[in-house]
């Protein structure tokens, strides 16, 4: 149901991700009153996940790269070779190069603007569209960390239809 009336639209999804409660007067503290405990981060176990939307993949994939090592070394690029689609720049460097998770982390983490992608601390929507046809998806998504430093990752997504098998997978990360 919340996939349904907030997840599904790009729009509804950005009002989702950035809403704050109104009687939310201090962050460290959850409405009894009592010192909130931070979310623990648990690892998605089906790559691709058909139940995700677009949305939720970009989400899903940025959270398993910012804990690229849980629950076992690189597991958050295998998460990301996961949810990538066989015409993406992603594969084709799995195919054609050979890259394994490592050498792909590698190479993310020597580049000073995908370096972002596993020590923000921060995530925002700015943006989000899809194509008329529903079957390609749009995102740009802020990445911010602690000393200040913003930068903007354009998601392309496609997906092969409405059926229940099918997924929505990552053409383009930019």
């Amino acid at each position: 149901e919340l996939n349904e009336r907030v997840l599904e639209t790009a729009g509804g999804f950005v009002d989702f991700v950035s809403k704050t409660s109104d009687d939310d007067d201090d962050d460290d503290e959850n409405d009894e009153g009592k010192p909130s405990t931070p979310k623990v981060y648990t690892p998605p176990k089906t790559i691709p996940d058909p139940a995700l939307t677009a949305g939720e993949v970009v989400m899903t994939v940025l959270e398993a790269l910012n804990h690229n090592d849980n629950p076992s070394p690189d597991y958050g690029v295998e998460v990301l070779f996961g949810s990538s689609s066989s015409g993406s720049a992603i594969s084709k460097a799995i195919d054609i190069e050979g890259m394994t998770p490592a050498e792909y982390a590698s190479y993310l983490k020597e580049e000073y603007e995908y370096k972002i992608l596993f020590t923000h601390d921060s995530v925002m929507i700015e943006e989000g569209d899809y194509s008329f046809d529903r079957k390609k998806a749009f995102f740009t998504a802020r990445l911010s960390d602690m000393v200040g430093g913003d930068i903007n990752v354009n998601f392309i997504l496609s997906t092969g239809g409405q059926d229940e098998d099918d997924c929505w997978l990552i053409d383009s990360l930019l």
